[in-house]
């Protein structure tokens, strides 16, 4: 979650993708979710809470669609996900 590597940061949400069963991993990507600044990173995570299907995870998606700092790009994935998840 704090590497200066953008890389190094995407590949450990990818070493993180068959741990989604356990709960605090996916308290844990829900928690990057909302401090990453990298929109690279942060859609992501998006796609993995998405295809885990956590539906814990909708209210940081609408946190997201509703933040207007945020790049477009991350919104726009964060309301496909958001319609994917519903």
């Amino acid at each position: 979650m704090h590497d200066s590597n953008v890389n190094v940061r995407l590949a450990a949400i990818d070493a993180l993708r068959q741990s989604g069963g356990q709960q605090f991993v996916r308290n844990g990507v829900l928690e990057a979710l909302r401090r990453q600044d990298s929109p690279m990173v942060q859609m992501a995570l998006i796609d993995l809470v998405v295809d885990w299907h956590d539906s814990a995870s909708v209210k940081t998606l609408r946190d997201l669609i509703q933040n207007q700092k945020l790049d477009e790009a991350v919104r726009e994935r964060a309301q496909d996900g958001l319609t994917r998840l519903q």
